[in-house]
């Protein structure tokens, strides 16, 4: 390389380098990443990996940003609420058409159960099936019509499955709580209230 190489003596450097340095922080625990001084290409290229991981972190202390559609706000428009999402049809719904998923690998409930994935230890994250319910932190919103769109965030999730194929979710699969919702008596507490009377049996819970 010559003395002139803009790799090697780049405005930007010092920036890219302090946004790689800061992501591995925000990494999960036992990421592998490319070393600070490593050449500033790699650092580079490495960054929007280190951006999925730590939204990955956000997703499993904070719970990740979701996005919904709902009837105009309750009196306690901030307080939490449970959303049911039917990923076998969507047809049960609750608000009705609330939420569809378009890329279900970047979506809010794919990040929510790759958390409770790693937690738990496991080898697969919850799918692309069953009714969901979502316990959600609303902390925007706006209004058109007679439906308001919010964004909130899902601090944990109840998984029902039919397993007898009677129409009936009956099943309660799995339980799971964002790292920092717990202990506050309004996540996990909150969504279990919610499958309660639905019978089946309780496949895996963490948190």
């Amino acid at each position: 390389m010559s003395d002139d190489d803009p790799l090697l003596d780049s405005p930007l450097e010092a920036g890219f380098r302090a946004a790689h340095q800061a992501l591995r922080i925000l990494a999960p625990p036992n990421t592998v990443a490319t070393a600070g001084d490593a050449y500033l290409p790699d650092i580079i290229d490495e960054l929007e990996d280190l951006v999925r991981l730590a939204r990955d972190t956000a997703a499993a202390h904070l719970g990740p940003t979701i996005r919904w559609v709902a009837p105009q706000p309750p009196r306690d428009q901030w307080a939490q609420v449970i959303v049911q999402v039917d990923l076998d049809g969507y047809s049960k719904d609750d608000p009705l058409g609330a939420f569809h998923i378009d890329d279900w690998e970047d979506s809010a409930l794919a990040r929510a159960g790759r958390a409770y994935r790693r937690e738990c230890g496991w080898d697969f994250s919850p799918g692309e099936a069953g009714i969901w319910l979502l316990s959600v932190a609303p902390y925007s919103s706006m209004g058109g019509g007679d439906r308001t769109s919010w964004k909130g965030t899902l601090s944990g999730f109840a998984i029902l499955h039919d397993r007898d194929d009677d129409g009936e979710y009956e099943s309660l699969a799995h339980l799971w709580t964002a790292y920092s919702w717990r202990r506050r008596g309004v996540g996990l507490a909150r969504i279990f209230h919610g499958a309660a009377g639905r019978g089946g049996g309780l496949v895996g819970v963490c948190g």
